[in-house]
């Protein structure tokens, strides 16, 4: 399930006991725990944001949107905390020919950049003409890559030393190999988790700002 973050404010109301697990930790923290339990955190696997296991007559294990730094049993004190702090998150939307990009402050959309710019679709052609199609195309990847890059610094650069995280959107292999051209994006916590985003336009990026903030839950 995918609660967004108001309906987890409401979900956690009903518990008393949390045990909050950071990601060097988890899943085996749990070793302990019953098989249910393990169950579900082994299926899950690494979890870039460690959890939060919720006990009660019903338990829920929760994968926060951000990670939780260290691991501790407490109350619903820190969860509600991190709920209500207003982080500074980069946001980039990206597939081959289309980005929106910008800085989030709270819940506010501060600077922001949206753009496009031409890139040929892959052919199946073959010979001499398809090797020099290919290394034009790959020209314009790279072109493109690079004005993302530089718009990034440009609108980055601004809260630089004030951004706690940096989100991605669109299409997970353009996004692998975008990272590893753009050094600038390297002095920031990148997370891995790709925003479930169809479209590069500044709406989007607006309303991407949701996706960052669900969480998943687990029944146990």
């Amino acid at each position: 399930m995918e609660f967004v973050d108001k309906q987890i404010a409401q979900m956690i109301q009903d518990f008393e006991v949390f045990f909050y697990v950071s990601s060097e930790d988890f899943p085996g923290f749990f070793d302990n725990f019953s098989e249910e339990v393990q169950e579900v955190t082994y299926k899950i696997g690494k979890s870039e944001t460690g959890a939060v296991f919720l006990k009660g007559e019903k338990s829920f294990l929760v994968i926060p949107p951000f990670p939780v730094e260290k691991t501790f049993q407490g109350d619903r004190g820190y969860f509600m905390e991190q709920m209500d702090r207003e982080f500074n998150l980069g946001i980039v939307l990206l597939r081959l020919g289309e980005y929106s990009l910008g800085v989030f402050r709270g819940r506010e959309l501060a600077v922001h950049k949206t753009g496009t710019q031409f890139v040929g679709g892959k052919t199946r052609a073959g010979g001499q003409s398809a090797a020099r199609y290919s290394r034009i195309r790959e020209g314009q990847i790279n072109d493109f890559f690079k004005k993302v890059c530089s718009q990034a610094r440009e609108k980055f650069a601004l809260y630089e030393g004030s951004i706690d995280y940096v989100f991605f959107g669109g299409d997970s292999k353009t996004i692998k190999t975008f990272l590893k051209s753009c050094e600038y994006l390297e002095k920031f916590r990148v997370m891995k988790r790709v925003l479930n985003v169809r479209h590069m336009k500044l709406g989007s990026l607006k309303n991407s700002l949701k996706e960052v903030w669900k969480f998943r839950v687990y029944e146990i």
